[in-house]
C-alpha cells in the first residue's frame, strides 16, 4: 500500500493539489517570483517531480522570461509571485502575451478577503490588475479543508490551463488567497488531512486533447476572387508546425498562382525560400511608385499578423482589396481595414497536386525580386560598421536547430530588408504584439530555456532597458548569445519626421546614452567581448554551451540612418 503524503496544514494540502494537478495537465515549468504570500506554491511547484522550477528576482523580467519560454515551447508556462506591488510588475510580459496569442498561466498569490482595505503590509487590488488582457481572470476560494473547495479548487487549475490555450490562446490570471500558516513545515492547530485522501488519485485527469480547427488550402482558395492579381501575405512568427504550415502556404500558392510575401521575422521566410515563389524584397520593391501601382493587388490572403513593413500595410490599404485572414479565432489583427473575413485555425497541408505553374503577375514579382536583390547585397557590402550587415552574420551563424529572438525598432526593420536566407533557417521570435523593447533580454532566456541555442540581436536602449534580466544569467541553464548593435541612442528616431528638429532631437528622440556595457556585464559576471568588424561578430557568433553572453558591435547612429534613408530612394 503506497504511503500518503503527511500535509501539516491546509496550504500546504493546497499548494500540493495545485502543482500536481498543473502538472498533469502538461505544465513542465514554473518561473518563480520570490516572495512570502506565495510560499504554499512556490513549495509545492519545487517539490513535485516533473516540474522544473527556475526562480528570477525582478518580477518585470520572470515575467518575460516565462513568455519567451512558452513562445518557444507552445505550452503555456506559470508564473508565480507575492502579493502586492509584485503582480503590477508582470503587466507589459501579460499585454505582449495577449496580443501576440501566448499561453501564460499567471498566479498571484494575495492576502485573505479580511487583511484587504485595511492597510495591510504588501496588500493591493490584485483583482483585474491586467485589465481586459487575460483571457480568463478569476479569484480562488481561501484553502480549506474541505473536498469540494479542493475539488473546486482542481476545476479552476484546469479550466486555466485550457483556457490559455484555446480557442483564444493568451494569458490566464488566477488570483490566490492565502491565510497563514503558509510555510509547508509549520503545524496548524486542529488541522487534518481529509480521511483517506490520495495527492496521486485525486489528481488523475483524462488526457487534455488540444483542438486545433485545420483548413485546408483548397478550402481558403475556394473564397477567394478568380484574380492572379493577389498575394499572401505571411507575418512574424514562429510557426509551432513550421514544415506543414510552408507546405501547406506553397500548396495555397500553387492553387492561386500567387506570390509568397513573408515577413523577415517569419520563420517560414527560410523554409519557403527555394520554392519559387517567396518575394523577401518586397519593401524596397514597392519604394518604387510605379512598381507599387503596376503591382497593385485586387485580393490577398493574410496569413498571421501583418508584417513589419509600413510600406506593405500602406499598399494594401490604399487598395481596399478583398482580404481572406487567417489566423488567431477571434481576433481582427487587419489594421489595413481590408473588405475582409476571418478564418479561424490553421493552415494544414492536404497533398495538393504542386502544377509549377507562373502567372504573368508571379513573373513580375520574381524579375522585380532579381533587381531589388542585387540592390539590396550592393548596400550591405561596404567596409565599414554598418549595421544591415550584421544580418548576414546571423544567416551562416544559425541553423535549423537554433533559435533567434530580434528586438524592436531597428533590428527587426534591418532584418525585414536584409535577411534572405537560402534555406530554412532558425526558429524566429518577436514581441511583435504590442512592438515595444519592453523585456527582450528576459524573453530570449525564457527561450533558451527550451533547450535550443538562442541568439538574441538588439539594440543598445533595448538591452539597458531590460538590464535586470542580467540578474538571471548567474546559472543560467540556456545557451544565450546577446549581439548589442550599440549606436548609443534610439537609431530608428533618425528616421522619422522629429529628426528634422535639431533644436531638440537629441535629447528628446535620440535619447543617447554612455553605459559601458562591459562594466555592466562584468558587475554580473556576464562574458562580454567587443566585436571590431564583421569577422569579429561571425566569429564570436560560433561560441556555444550553457550561460548567457554578451557581444558589442558599436555603430554610429547618424552614419547608418544617412546611408539607409540614401540607399532606399
Amino acid at each position: 500500500m503506497a504511503r500518503l503524503p503527511k500535509f501539516l496544514n491546509t496550504n500546504a494540502l493546497w499548494g500540493a493539489v495545485g502543482a500536481k494537478t498543473l502538472q498533469r495537465c502538461g505544465l513542465t515549468h514554473v518561473i518563480i517570483s520570490p516572495g512570502s504570500r506565495s510560499t504554499p506554491l512556490a513549495h509545492a511547484f519545487a517539490t513535485t517531480p516533473g516540474l522544473h522550477s527556475i526562480v528570477a528576482l525582478d518580477e518585470r523580467s520572470a515575467a518575460f522570461q516565462a513568455l519567451g519560454l512558452s513562445k518557444a515551447t507552445g505550452c503555456p508556462t506559470a508564473l508565480l509571485c507575492t502579493s502586492g506591488t509584485a503582480a503590477a510588475n508582470y503587466l507589459p510580459a501579460v499585454v505582449e502575451a495577449r496580443l501576440s496569442g501566448t499561453p501564460l498561466i499567471i498566479l498571484t498569490a494575495d492576502r485573505p478577503p479580511e487583511l484587504r482595505e485595511c492597510h495591510s503590509g504588501q496588500t493591493i487590488d490584485q483583482n483585474g490588475i491586467y485589465g481586459n488582457y487575460p483571457v480568463w481572470a478569476a479569484e480562488a476560494a481561501v484553502p480549506a479543508n474541505d473536498l469540494g473547495l479542493l475539488r473546486h479548487w482542481r476545476q479552476t487549475l484546469v479550466n486555466a490551463w485550457q483556457c490559455s490555450q484555446g480557442p483564444l490562446a493568451g494569458p490566464v490570471h488566477l488570483n490566490l488567497p492565502f491565510r497563514d500558516p503558509l510555510a509547508p513545515t509549520e503545524p496548524e492547530k486542529g488541522f487534518k488531512t481529509p480521511a483517506g485522501f490520495d495527492l496521486e488519485a485525486f489528481t488523475q485527469l483524462p488526457p487534455y486533447p488540444i483542438v486545433q480547427a485545420t483548413l485546408s488550402p483548397l478550402a481558403v482558395a475556394s473564397l477567394l476572387p478568380q484574380t492572379d492579381r493577389g498575394v499572401i501575405i505571411v507575418g512574424p512568427q514562429a510557426w509551432a508546425h513550421r514544415h506543414e504550415s510552408a507546405q501547406a502556404i506553397l500548396e495555397l500558392s500553387h492553387q492561386t498562382g500567387w506570390p509568397i510575401l513573408a515577413d523577415g521575422a517569419s520563420t517560414l521566410r527560410g523554409d519557403l525560400a527555394d520554392s519559387g515563389r517567396l518575394i523577401s524584397t518586397y519593401d524596397l520593391i514597392l519604394r518604387n511608385l510605379k512598381n507599387a501601382k503596376g503591382l497593385q493587388p485586387k485580393a490577398a490572403v493574410f496569413v498571421g499578423s501583418l508584417p513589419t513593413s509600413k510600406v506593405l500595410r500602406q499598399w494594401i490599404k490604399e487598395a481596399d482589396i478583398m482580404a481572406v485572414q487567417v489566423g488567431r479565432p477571434g481576433e481582427n489583427i487587419d489594421a489595413t481595414h481590408s473588405r475582409w473575413c476571418r478564418l479561424d485555425g490553421e493552415l494544414t497541408p492536404v497533398g495538393l497536386k504542386i502544377t509549377g505553374k507562373t502567372s504573368a503577375h508571379l513573373k513580375l514579382w520574381q524579375s522585380l525580386q532579381q533587381i531589388a536583390r542585387a540592390k539590396l547585397d550592393k548596400i550591405v557590402q561596404v567596409d565599414w560598421a554598418f549595421e544591415g550587415s550584421v544580418i548576414s552574420c546571423l544567416e551562416t551563424a544559425l541553423g535549423t536547430d537554433d533559435q533567434l529572438v530580434v528586438g524592436n525598432s531597428m533590428p527587426i526593420r534591418d532584418l525585414e530588408w536584409f535577411y534572405h536566407p537560402p534555406g530554412p533557417g532558425p526558429a524566429i521570435f518577436v514581441n511583435r504584439g504590442a512592438n515595444g523593447i519592453d523585456g527582450t533580454v528576459s524573453t530570449s532566456l525564457g527561450c533558451s530555456l527550451s533547450g535550443q541555442r538562442t541568439v538574441l540581436l538588439c539594440g543598445d536602449l533595448t538591452f539597458l532597458h531590460d538590464s535586470n534580466a542580467l540578474l538571471s544569467a548567474y546559472g543560467h541553464a540556456g545557451d544565450v548569445t546577446i549581439l548589442v548593435i550599440n549606436n548609443q541612442g534610439g537609431g530608428i528616431f533618425n528616421h522619422l519626421a522629429v529628426a528634422d528638429d535639431t533644436a531638440h532631437f537629441e535629447k528628446l528622440w535620440g535619447t543617447p546614452q554612455v553605459t559601458d556595457l562591459g562594466k555592466l556585464c562584468q558587475a554580473h559576471l556576464v562574458r562580454h567581448e567587443v566585436a571590431a568588424s564583421l569577422k569579429d561578430v561571425r566569429r564570436l557568433l560560433e561560441v556555444r554551451g550553457k550561460g548567457v553572453r554578451v557581444i558589442e558591435f558599436r555603430t554610429d547612429r547618424e552614419t547608418n540612418a544617412a546611408w539607409r534613408l540614401k540607399s532606399f530612394r
